[in-house]
């Protein structure tokens, strides 16, 4: 479940990354525009924000491809203290998952 809320926020991070610099910059250069009587400062401050938003989203993602890495790692890690060779490791899986399987078969039969 843990997994499911981790990307929701990822998603929202990555709204919210482009979002908010481009909306708060182009905010900015509409008042600047106005105050000086000038309409560009806001088209430009509009592309200097949306620019930082794509840099913080490629941060976000090269953070999230770490990230990843890192639980491939700790997943590796611990089927090696586990014992379990690599070969087995699928063929473990798939006998709990048969299991799981005919135990919910058998609970919707009775």
């Amino acid at each position: 479940m843990s997994k499911v809320f981790r990307k929701i926020a990822f998603i929202t991070q990555f709204g919210l990354t482009i979002l908010v610099p481009t909306c708060v910059l182009f905010f900015l250069g509409y008042l600047l525009d106005k105050k000086l009587g000038t309409s560009f400062i806001s088209i430009v401050l509009f592309f200097i924000g949306a620019l930082a938003g794509i840099t913080g989203i490629w941060r976000l993602i090269q953070k999230e491809l770490k990230n990843d890495e890192k639980d491939v790692r700790n997943r590796d890690q611990a089927i090696k203290d586990a014992g379990i060779p690599a070969s087995c490791e699928k063929k473990e899986e798939r006998k709990k998952r048969k299991g799981s399987d005919e135990g919910e078969t058998a609970s919707d039969i009775n």
